[in-house]
């Protein structure tokens, strides 16, 4: 609303910035922190995990924090083209700082302690919508990106001391690190498959279609989050502890009864509504065909579903397929835009997401029925 298409696409870019700075501990550790601790008993072991998480991400993603800032300053156009490079590294340690609360997060889950969680959504969700009414016109982006750095002091003023319980060793070292490689892969990889695509487009069409392209998302990301938020906060700690017995294969069904009719259902109606509820949460200039529209919702549709067997994968501790599998995903994506031999169009942009995360579903169902 404040800026059309062009800044719709430029914040975007910014956000895969973030999210590669903290996605590489989060993707990893952060979810490695909610199967163990699901799995723990005490409070003493708990907070023995979770120290040693807060360790092991901020070891993580410090290091890809002093990489994008140093790049940034270097050469801003070759780390996301349009922004400034003092932008992208403030983005870069707001990132680092988000894998705070994204741990706290984490432990949370594990404990399915929902109440604190839904508390720091909303109050994370209140800071970003009054920060972007808000904020001087010119200064939208940088108000937005220190807007993400609230709710980490706020993680740090709820943390207080984790406590001192058994070490680290007892507090399940060892399987947390399991989690840092699929971390960096899964961190690493999505958001740069992000960036490179939103390149590609602009490239081969303009920034107005990157535009559109972050607006599909976003859209369809309102049913995607929601199914992963189910998948995540239910299910993935049912999944962690019942792993090894029965119960594992009937969980893993709920989880799909509940998430993937539901989002079938969301993403139809939203698809049938496409040009009021775009016109609604941007402006009139946001129009894109029936066809562009449904071909994005089914790959957000396979994308969900390709989601239930990868909590599957985290709860059955099996990361090689979690790095393998990555590659298939957002990264494919990126390849086969840039690998279109014709004219690219938002319509080819669909059919290629479709079958990105296709191809993705199906390699993480077989790696689940391989491991059982």
């Amino acid at each position: 609303m404040r800026g059309g298409p062009e800044l719709v696409a430029y914040w975007a870019q910014l956000g895969s910035v973030i999210e590669l700075v903290a996605g590489v501990a989060l993707a990893g550790v952060g979810t490695g922190i909610s199967v163990l601790v699901a799995q723990a008993d005490g409070l003493d072991r708990r907070r023995g995990i979770l120290r040693e998480s807060l360790r092991l991400g901020l070891l993580v993603s410090a290091p890809v924090m002093l990489a994008v800032a140093a790049v940034s300053l270097a050469f801003p156009e070759h780390v996301a083209p349009g922004l400034s490079g003092p932008l992208i590294a403030l983005a870069a340690v707001v990132g680092c700082m988000a894998v705070v609360p994204g741990m706290l997060n984490g432990y949370w889950l594990g404990q399915q302690r929902r109440d604190l969680m839904l508390a720091l959504a909303v109050g994370s969700a209140a800071v970003q919508l009054v920060a972007a009414v808000a904020a001087p016109q010119r200064q939208v982006l940088v108000v937005l990106t220190l807007a993400l750095a609230v709710p980490a002091l706020a993680a740090i003023f709820f943390l207080g001391s984790p406590g001192r319980g058994t070490s680290a060793e007892e507090a399940g070292r060892s399987p947390l690190r399991r989690y840092i490689l699929p971390g960096v892969t899964i961190g690493v990889l999505t958001p740069l498959g992000a960036v490179a695509a939103r390149d590609i487009v602009s490239a081969a069409m303009s920034w107005h279609e990157v535009g559109l392209l972050q607006a599909l998302w976003r859209v369809s990301d309102w049913v995607g989050n929601v199914a992963a938020g189910v998948m995540a906060v239910h299910f993935l700690p049912r999944l962690a502890a019942s792993h090894g017995t029965p119960r594992f294969a009937h969980e893993l069904r709920r989880a799909a009864t509940a998430t993937i009719l539901p989002s079938t259902a969301a993403l139809a109606v939203i698809g049938a509504l496409h040009r009021p509820v775009f016109a609604l949460l941007y402006d009139e200039s946001f129009q894109m065909t029936d066809a562009t529209v449904a071909l994005f919702f089914a790959g957000t549709l396979a994308r969900i579903a390709s989601w239930l067997p990868l909590y599957a994968l985290y709860a059955m501790r099996r990361t090689g397929p979690l790095v393998v599998g990555e590659f298939l995903s957002m990264p494919l994506f990126a390849a086969l835009l840039a690998a279109y031999p014709g004219p690219l169009s938002l319509e080819a942009a669909g059919a290629l997401w479709l079958a990105a995360y296709a191809g993705y579903g199906l390699f993480n169902l077989w790696a689940v029925r391989r491991a059982a």
